[in-house]
C-alpha cells in the first residue's frame, strides 16, 4: 500500500505540474505573468478567464506557507476571481474565504499500445493543427462544443489559444474533421512525465458518434512512451475508461469571488 501511494504521488505531482506548464505557456503568450513559489504555479490577471488562477504543486507544503503564497495572489488579483486546484485535494482553503466548487476524480492510462481493429468513424479524420488558419478552426469549434460561441468571440480570434503556442514543441491541438467541417477539438500538452489532456469538446449536433474517442485515441498515440493524465466531467468519464484510463486520485477545485470559467 505505501508503494501505491508514493506511484500516486508522483504522478499526481507529474498532473500537477502539467496543468501548470499547460497555462503557463497558454497564458504567457498572451502577455501574462506568471510565478513559481513554494506552494503554487500562479499567474496575475489577465488574458482569457478560461485558464486557473493557481495551482497547488506541493501537498506536503506547510499550510501557513501556502497561506502566505495565496495572500500573494490575493493580493494581484484583487477584486476579481480567483480559480485554483489543489490536485491531492487533502486542503481545506474555506478558512481564507474559498468555496468547494468541486470534488472529482482524475484518470491515469498508464503507456501501453492500443488495440489495432478500432478504426475512425466514418467520414471521420483527425488532423494536428500546424498552422493559422487550422488554429482559428480549432478555436471556433472549442467555443461551439462548449456552448460559448458569444464569449469567444468577445475575447477574438487567438485570444484564448496564441498563434505562438503552435510553437511549443509541447503544445498540441488536434481537430476532427468530417465533411470539411470541424467537429471535435482538444489539446494534449505533453512534459518530460506526463502528457495532458485538456479542453476536449464536441460540437452540440456531433456527439455521440465516437468523434471524441477518436480524439482521445490520437492523443494516446502522440507519445506511446508517457501516462496520458485527464480530468474529465462525469458525463465524458466512460470515454476515457473505454480507451484504458483508470481513477489516480482526485482534484479539488476552488474559488473565491467571481466565478471562473474554467474548461477542463
Amino acid at each position: 500500500m505505501a508503494h501505491f501511494r508514493n506511484v500516486e504521488n508522483s504522478s499526481t505531482k507529474a498532473m500537477a505540474l502539467n496543468v501548470a506548464a499547460w497555462i503557463d505557456s497558454s497564458v504567457v503568450c498572451l502577455g501574462v505573468q506568471t510565478f513559481r513559489t513554494e506552494s503554487l504555479w500562479w499567474r496575475k490577471p489577465g488574458g482569457s478567464p478560461i485558464y486557473l488562477s493557481a495551482i497547488v504543486t506541493d501537498p506536503q507544503v506547510a499550510d501557513d506557507v501556502l497561506h502566505t503564497d495565496l495572500r500573494l495572489v490575493e493580493t494581484e488579483w484583487g477584486a476579481e476571481g480567483i480559480s485554483l486546484w489543489d490536485c491531492w485535494a487533502v486542503r481545506d482553503l474555506g478558512g481564507m474565504g474559498f468555496k468547494r466548487q468541486w470534488m472529482e476524480p482524475w484518470y491515469l492510462r498508464h503507456p501501453s499500445p492500443l488495440p489495432r481493429n478500432v478504426t475512425l468513424p466514418p467520414g471521420l479524420s483527425i488532423e494536428a493543427v500546424t498552422n493559422a488558419k487550422q488554429l482559428a478552426e480549432f478555436e471556433e469549434a472549442s467555443w461551439e462544443g462548449f456552448e460559448t460561441i458569444d464569449a469567444g468571440r468577445a475575447v477574438g480570434r487567438f485570444g484564448q489559444h496564441a498563434e505562438v503556442t503552435l510553437e511549443d514543441a509541447g503544445m498540441h491541438y488536434l481537430i476532427a474533421r468530417l465533411s470539411g467541417r470541424v467537429v471535435a477539438s482538444t489539446i494534449a500538452y505533453a512534459t518530460t512525465d506526463i502528457l495532458g489532456i485538456y479542453g476536449i469538446s464536441t460540437v452540440p449536433e456531433f456527439r455521440r458518434r465516437g468523434y471524441a474517442t477518436a480524439l482521445v485515441r490520437a492523443v494516446v498515440s502522440l507519445r506511446s512512451d508517457l501516462p496520458v493524465s485527464v480530468q474529465p466531467d462525469p458525463e465524458s468519464v466512460r470515454i476515457y475508461t473505454d480507451t484504458g484510463f483508470v481513477p489516480a486520485g482526485r482534484v479539488a477545485a476552488w474559488h473565491k469571488g467571481l466565478q471562473n470559467t474554467f474548461h477542463k
